[in-house]
């Protein structure tokens, strides 16, 4: 039981960490710019992996999204495969570990071969956070 409990438990944990990094690949607000003390151009312009606003002090904010892809700089290419690539490892591998958790019973599925989806599940969460 105890197993069991420690299983379901990580994979809830495992859900939540893919659901975070789909969060963040969405969010604007990876590189922020307040320029609020200043009294001529009272702005604070962010910007995301997709797209990037500007909020002006009257509150009206206006977003543009990056309409190429070869025009952006390297790092901001390399973080959006890699959340991509995070992303899918993320969704790949919860399905594995779905079908790994031992409350759940399918056919005539061994202890052993559950043993090893739950081993590769993991790796891939491993990996899916790395990249």
């Amino acid at each position: 039981m105890a197993v069991t409990l420690c299983q379901v438990m990580g994979f809830l944990l495992s859900l939540l960490g893919v659901a975070g990094v789909i969060a963040s690949t969405c969010m604007d607000q990876w590189a922020t710019e307040d320029l609020f003390d200043n009294p001529v151009t009272a702005i604070f312009s962010y910007s995301g992996l997709w797209r990037s606003c500007v909020r002006q002090s009257s509150g009206f904010t206006e977003c543009r999204p990056y309409f190429t892809i070869l025009g952006l700089p390297a790092r901001l290419q390399a973080v959006r495969a890699l959340m991509i690539v995070g992303i899918v490892l993320g969704a790949i591998s919860c399905l594995i570990a779905i079908f790994a958790l031992k409350c759940l019973k399918m056919g005539n599925m061994e202890d052993n071969i559950k043993a090893t989806m739950t081993l590769t599940s993991g790796i891939m969460f491993l990996l899916a956070g790395e990249a």
